[in-house]
């Protein structure tokens, strides 16, 4: 999957945003839950050493002593008295019990009795089914004079105050993380976006530069550092295409002009020859064959011309061309080319176009060029001319070997040439396609290319009506 470089950021961001949000909001709560578990062993604390201050003030050495020190701390110190309370001798034997203890209870406070004795008191969480959660604190009280133990105390008070803030703090941290999450993203969305706009920006300029306009570049405003180090590298690269491109231009003008002079004239110097009826048919088949070799030379210097005029966007007044005297001239000059093939031409109606008679001509003439050069002896060409609603249609089929498919979109690119299972009657340079494309758009006209490998290939060119 391809995932854009914003889409990449705002994703890991939202990634680390959450995590960070989720952990701090869930650490607040568990931080929360212990200070209350805390502050509830604190309070057992306060309380169980308010009773060891009165158990070694009086000891009480028999049971009912214990139950009116007890009944003495519930009428004069209430707030101290925790919910559980029992007090045991030395000997572990139970002397007074205040508060509700359930039955199930009681065995895990006798094995706290068994465990050797901690100066400082032991807590421990008593959980069992069906009773409420209780925490348990069990603390030996000592003689101040001899240091022995006279006494046992167990406090306990129930979690269900924690526990049911622990439950409403789960809830308020779902809520709060949930919101908190979506206001972050929201807010990165935000920022995403405002911070990719310049780059946007370039991107959308880069869209716009056409080879016409390289020069101009990108215009001066305020960038982030970055993004102005790679708009000048930008505006840098620009410009030297500029120049490589009006260089080529200037070359291969300038060599397709000069080539035209010497191969017309040796074109001329052929057919002279050829006229001659003392040479011999050995002689006239090799001078046949430069003939066809230089007239290969012709078109292609002169579509190496066409292609450097038509890429610099020339502007023509357009006139009307009938299409039926243009395709027959097409038809004369193509039958030289067509030996062995069926060259047929349809043109039930006089169609009139507006537009540039040579350029029109030269589109033509290259499309049927290369049905000729790809379709072998036996085969047909078929030119047709017909109009539909507000265009002219020009067809010209082959039954010659086709375009594969991996080729097909790529064929009208200029001096793209196709690796074909045999080669061609004649070879070319890749640019008839190109320059039939250039035409066509010149004349804001469409182009389709329809092929099937072995079987043959259509080539269909709209051209508009006109309002006349």
């Amino acid at each position: 999957m391809n995932i854009s470089l914003r889409q990449r950021i705002f994703l890991w961001y939202a990634l680390a945003i959450s995590l960070l949000i989720v952990g701090l909001v869930f650490a607040a709560q568990r931080i929360m839950v212990e200070s209350l578990r805390t502050a509830l062993d604190e309070r057992l604390q306060e309380r169980t050493e308010v009773l060891a201050k009165a158990v070694v003030t009086s000891p009480p050495e028999v049971e009912h002593e214990a139950y009116e020190l007890i009944e003495l701390l519930v009428e004069q110190r209430l707030p101290y008295v925790p919910a559980v309370l029992r007090i045991t001798d030395s000997s572990r034997t139970v002397l007074a019990t205040f508060g509700d203890i359930p039955d199930p209870i009681i065995p895990i406070m006798d094995r706290q009795l068994l465990l050797p004795e901690i100066e400082e008191g032991r807590f421990e969480t008593v959980r069992i089914r069906g009773q409420e959660a209780l925490r348990l604190y069990t603390v030996p009280v000592h003689d101040p004079s001899t240091g022995q133990t006279i006494a046992l105390i167990q406090t306990g008070d129930s979690l269900a105050t924690v526990i049911a803030a622990q439950g409403q703090l789960w809830r308020m941290a779902l809520i709060v993380g949930g919101v908190g999450v979506g206001v972050a993203l929201l807010a990165g969305l935000f920022i995403v976006r405002r911070g990719f706009r310049p780059l946007d920006a370039i991107l959308n300029r880069v869209q716009q530069i056409e080879r016409d306009n390289l020069r101009t570049g990108f215009p001066e405003e305020v960038r982030p550092a970055e993004l102005q180090q790679l708009v000048s590298s930008l505006n840098s690269m620009l410009h030297r295409l500029d120049r490589a491109f009006k260089t080529r231009e200037v070359f291969v003008a300038s060599v397709s002009h000069d080539l035209r002079t010497p191969l017309t004239a040796l074109q001329g110097q052929i057919d002279v020859l050829l006229m001659q009826p003392s040479i011999d048919a050995e002689m006239k088949q090799s001078l046949e064959r430069m003939a066809r070799e230089v007239r290969r030379l012709v078109r292609m210097t002169n579509n190496l011309l066409l292609n450097a005029q038509l890429d610099s966007k020339p502007v023509f007044l357009p006139r009307d061309v009938d299409l039926t005297e243009l395709l027959d001239e097409v038809i004369r000059e193509a039958r030289v080319l067509a030996e062995g093939l069926n060259l047929g031409v349809s043109t039930p109606e006089v169609v009139v176009v507006p537009g540039d008679y040579d350029l029109l001509k030269q589109m033509v003439l290259n499309v049927v060029d290369n049905a000729i050069k790809f379709t072998l002896k036996g085969g047909s060409v078929q030119v047709s001319l017909s109009r539909a609603e507000d265009w002219a249609i020009l067809s010209v089929s082959d039954t010659g070997q086709g375009i594969p498919q991996k080729h097909l979109t790529h064929v009208m690119e200029p001096f793209y040439k196709a690796d074909t299972p045999r080669k061609s009657k004649a070879g070319g340079v890749g640019l008839g396609l190109a320059i039939v494309k250039q035409v066509i758009g010149l004349h804001g006209g469409q182009l389709e290319i329809h092929s099937q490998e072995g079987v043959g290939t259509t080539v269909t060119m709209r051209l508009p009506l006109g309002l006349g």
